[in-house]
Order: C-alpha cells, then structure tokens, then sequence
C-alpha cells in the first residue's frame, strides 16, 4: 500500500474549519512537539510570507516552523535537516518559478522518498499544484499562473494521480471549463474553494471545505 500523508490546501485559511484542523492534526499522530520545514516559493527576504504561515500553525499549536529557501539564500549544508521535520510545507506563489527551484535543487526525488517514509506534505495553492502528475493547470484559465522562465519540463512530484485547481469560486462556468480540460487531457481535477482541502492519507482520500471532483 502507499504510504502517503498529503493535505492540497488552496489557501491559508484562518476562519476556523473545525472538521479540516482536526483531520490536519490527525495527521501528526499526537507527536508532542511537532516540527514544520517551510519551503518558499521563492525567496521571502523580509519574512513575511512565513510568519504568516507560523500564525497559521500555531492554530495547532505548532510553534516550531523553519525556513528553508531555494532560491537566493539556498544552504545545501541545511537541507538535511528539513528532511527531519515532521511535515513540510510547500508555499503558494508561481507554480511555475517554484517546480524550476525544485528542479535546480533536485528536491523532486527526495520530497518523494520523504513522503514514502512517513513523513507529511502539506501545500498551499502552488504547493498543492506541485504534488500532482503535472503543473499545467497552472497555466490554465484566466487566473493562470505566468510560465515566464519559459520552464518546458512541467512534471511535478506524481503523489497523487489527479491535478489540483485552486481557488475555485464555487461557479459552474469554471467547472465546466475543467470538465473540457479534464476530456482534452483525459486526466481528473480537484477544484478547491478557499477555506476547502483534498487530504490524501495512504489510500484514502478526503474533501473539505467545499472541494469537488470535477468531471
């Protein structure tokens, strides 16, 4: 059986959702003390993003979430540790800018091996976009995401055998159009409202906040 913990989340939502924290801190199996590595989309020089994701935590009480940057402040004498943590978070931002980091750090395999060893994967939008087969939805629709490092390899981590669209806004026009892209490229989406969530733990999958299969 796959072992998988993976929560796609469409965004940091801070209006409480009792049932999806519950579900998020069953996760973590009653650990005492849990340790979350924040990875950011891109550089956060100022820290602003993460301290909004550490108030986010501390719902749970988390309290210990570290940074951990790809980008322009990358320390490969680091990255061992954030393989230690109990989960790791995958920010929001350029879903596009962000799977090329992951490529230039060779983070794809390693992120894999760390869920098939227990560990949990938490994303946020982007983040949640980089555990599917694919990143091209990101390109999709009239919200998309920019490509504009011109990155041509889209593969993503494949720990899920469905794409992840977030944001959705609950209209039946944009499901329609997923429904076209899901004919055109014979796969499955997941279209999440803000506040909603797909958890993935081993075999099972769950739905939050709203999030429907759209087909």
């Amino acid at each position: 059986m796959t072992q998988r913990k993976l929560v796609l989340l469409s965004d940091l939502y801070f209006d409480s959702n009792e049932e999806l924290n519950e579900r998020i801190q069953s996760l973590f199996q009653q650990k005492q003390q849990p340790s979350i590595g924040y990875i950011p989309s891109s550089s956060d020089p100022q820290r602003i993003y993460v301290e909004h994701v550490r108030r986010y935590y501390r719902q749970f009480g988390i309290k210990d979430v570290q940074y951990y940057d790809l980008d322009t402040e990358y320390e490969e004498g680091r990255i061992n540790s954030l393989f230690q943590c109990d989960a790791i978070h995958l920010s929001g931002g350029n879903t596009f800018y962000f799977l090329s980091l992951l490529q230039k750090r060779n983070m794809l395999e390693r992120l894999r091996s760390y869920v098939n060893s227990g560990g949990i994967l938490i994303g946020v939008s982007a983040g949640s976009i980089l555990m599917t087969p694919s990143i091209r939805l990101a390109g999709y629709g009239e919200d998309a995401d920019e490509n504009y490092i011109d990155l041509t390899d889209l593969g993503a981590l494949g720990l899920v055998n469905f794409e992840f669209a977030p944001h959705w806004d609950r209209s039946e026009v944009i499901l329609q159009s997923f429904q076209e892209y899901i004919q055109l490229h014979q796969t499955k989406v997941y279209a999440c409202p803000d506040g909603g969530a797909v958890i993935v733990e081993n075999e099972s999958l769950e739905l939050f906040g709203g999030a429907v299969p759209a087909q």
